[in-house]
């Protein structure tokens, strides 16, 4: 559950995630490093299910994924396993035609898949009945959790999204995460609420100068930086 956003620069792109998430979850390892169907990769790891919300592929991919599809669909059942290893699972797999005709993605709880590089983002959307693949061109991109934002606050964080951009530089754009934006802390980017708020932002850059993973857990504010 989170909130994303991608902005193509240059010749690269910038996405960042903000982890919305029970501040009783234990501490995200980081940097995990492996490598992956030939591929190095970086990640934070959640300790309590091996996978990861955000994983970075050295050529340029880096996926993200939310809880959740179009609407909040909760549904009871038992499910393969975490949608944390679904990242991963797409990086081993290869591409998308792979992941959308023989991923077992019937057996897991509703998500939603970004795929970023330069070229753009491929959004995967499983609502537990079908899944839905949206091409989006590289242009500024907003994403957010259905489970914890609905439509009437997803529209206001867009208009916030806007309007940083409208003042400040793309890279400027982890400020955006970590910074309040909002007068209402349920709402805002870096969202506080009783029982879930967000508790790290995970940051990728990537051009022809800089490849790297930026990662800062929001309880200490320190940034830890992994370069490819």
């Amino acid at each position: 559950m989170c909130t994303i956003t991608y902005l193509p620069f240059q010749d690269g792109y910038i996405v960042t995630q903000n982890r919305d998430e029970s501040p009783l979850r234990a501490e995200a390892i980081f940097p995990v490093k492996e490598k992956i169907n030939g591929s190095d990769v970086i990640f934070p790891q959640d300790p309590e299910g091996t996978g990861s919300w955000f994983v970075s592929a050295a050529n340029g991919l880096t996926l993200c994924i939310m809880n959740g599809a179009f609407h909040p669909n909760k549904q009871p059942g038992d499910y393969k396993h975490s949608r944390g290893l679904v990242p991963l699972h797409f990086i081993a797999m290869g591409d998308e035609h792979n992941f959308v005709n023989t991923y077992h993605y019937r057996e897991l709880e509703a998500f939603t898949l970004l795929v970023c590089s330069p070229n753009g983002v491929s959004e995967f959307i499983w609502n537990e009945q079908k899944m839905q693949v949206v091409k989006h061109a590289p242009k500024a991109l907003i994403f957010q959790s259905a489970p914890l934002y609905n439509y009437k606050q997803q529209k206001h964080r867009t208009t916030l999204f806007t309007r940083f951009l409208e003042r400040h530089d793309a890279h400027q754009i982890i400020d955006f995460h970590t910074k309040p934006q909002a007068e209402n802390p349920m709402i805002d980017i870096r969202m506080d609420r009783v029982q879930v708020k967000s508790i790290s932002t995970t940051q990728r850059m990537f051009n022809t100068k800089i490849n790297q993973v930026a990662y800062m857990p929001l309880a200490t504010q320190q940034l830890h930086i992994a370069p490819f």
